[in-house]
């Protein structure tokens, strides 16, 4: 039987790109889809061998077959030209053995890998977009920062949606652009499929049913109303404007306590130093992505303060979003793009900021630290209102009608 080549420059021993990922696989798997994944794996990660072997049995008693390379990030020209180059010449080779009926291309940089095998074979190809990368590379100053080198650019992302089957997109928004700017080749498939959370498992526990958590943290989180700040020290993030707003959420309630979750904890530990919060009112932890369903379950709030939209920001979704809403937890959102905005406000037991100003900050603080928990029936009510959009299940189903568009049965 052939198989379809999934390309990612992502490794999936990263616990973002095992959930966004694997279980994805691992649910067209069990539809019938046989795949084949090329990834770029950290040297990090591939020096527990324990882990790789796992995760390959896993995967291969799903049908899945697994090659990869090791990630150079030395993030010079030479690096990069590696990283492409190994999935170019893989991409190829295996599109010229027969054995392959497509490929689904995840972002920009594998999707050049198969743009290579279309021109070598005429494969069909999706391109799983995942945002506007070229975009985000010019509002950081990387990379297409001259004339020259932004028109090569916009040419090669030319044609990869002109020669790709169909597009998949993490955004509304995204897709309409795609439409708008491409326009010649509107008459492709161009889908919105977001961030995915899978809801069985990311759902309210009682505190009793919380196993990977460890005893002394859920005892000192048991009796707290727990506002919690999750993810790295990156530019996605107004970690300053965050941590302020979690310091007047702590001032205004005693019973409030802030959790932490991110690998970062002494440059968090530095931050909260700085802004005078007491040590005993706040959790610096790390969690494994199996576990967060179960962190999740202890946390009332978490604060999603993003940078402010821009063009490459239209075409991004934050993946705990949707994990917040199945887990039933409420989101403070800020940022990003009004679909996200649209979404906690469709949900109905969030709040969305109209700005980070001292002023809103503090009456956000209070309105936080005032506002009695939510009923279950209530959390439940939005974890339905989102089901349809954000749950692995409904993700799984749109790729399948769209893989059997694209490849046929």
């Amino acid at each position: 039987m052939k198989s379809i080549l999934y390309i990612t420059q992502d490794g999936l021993l990263e616990p973002l790109i095992f959930s966004q990922v694997v279980r994805v696989l691992e649910r067209l798997a069990s539809r019938g889809w046989p795949y084949r994944v090329l990834s770029l794996e950290k040297s990090k990660d591939l020096l527990e061998l324990g882990r790789v072997g796992e995760l390959r049995a896993r995967l291969r008693a799903r049908g899945i077959d697994w090659e990869f390379s090791a990630f150079d990030g030395a993030q010079t020209p030479a690096s990069a030209a590696q990283n492409l180059g190994f999935l170019t010449r893989r991409a190829v080779q295996l599109a010229r053995t027969g054995l392959i009926s497509g490929v689904h291309a995840r972002a920009y940089v594998p999707a050049v890998a198969a743009l290579a095998a279309w021109h070598a074979t005429r494969i069909p190809w999706l391109f799983d977009a995942r945002g506007f990368w070229i975009d985000e590379r010019r509002e950081e100053g990387r990379w297409f920062t001259s004339p020259i080198r932004l028109a090569f650019a916009r040419g090669l992302e030319y044609q990869l949606y002109a020669t790709a089957s169909a597009i998949v997109t993490l955004t509304e928004l995204q897709a309409t652009e795609v439409k708008e700017r491409f326009r010649p080749f509107a008459r492709r498939v161009v889908r919105c499929i977001t961030t995915l959370a899978d809801y069985t498992d990311f759902r309210r526990r009682p505190v009793e049913a919380i196993g990977m958590v460890p005893s002394p943290l859920v005892a000192r989180l048991r009796d707290k109303r727990v506002v919690a700040l999750i993810g790295s020290i990156n530019r996605s993030y107004l970690v300053d404007e965050s941590l302020d707003l979690a310091r007047r959420i702590l001032a205004a309630n005693p019973v409030t306590h802030l959790l932490v979750i991110s690998g970062q904890r002494e440059e968090y530990e530095k931050r909260l130093a700085a802004l005078g919060v007491p040590v005993e009112r706040y959790t610096l932890a790390r969690a494994e992505h199996e576990a967060m369903p179960e962190w999740l379950s202890l946390v009332e709030w978490c604060l999603l303060l993003l940078h402010p939209s821009s063009p490459a920001k239209r075409a991004s979704m934050p993946t705990k979003l949707g994990e917040l809403f199945a887990a039933g937890v409420r989101p403070v959102q800020f940022g990003c793009n009004r679909e996200v905005s649209d979404w906690v406000r469709r949900a109905g037991t969030g709040l969305v900021l109209d700005d980070v100003s001292p002023a809103t900050l503090d009456a956000v603080a209070h309105h936080i630290a005032a506002a009695p928990p939510l009923r279950p029936e209530v959390l439940d009510a939005a974890r339905e209102a989102t089901r349809s959009h954000f749950s692995l299940e409904a993700g799984a189903a749109s790729y399948d009608t769209l893989l059997a568009e694209v490849f046929g049965r």
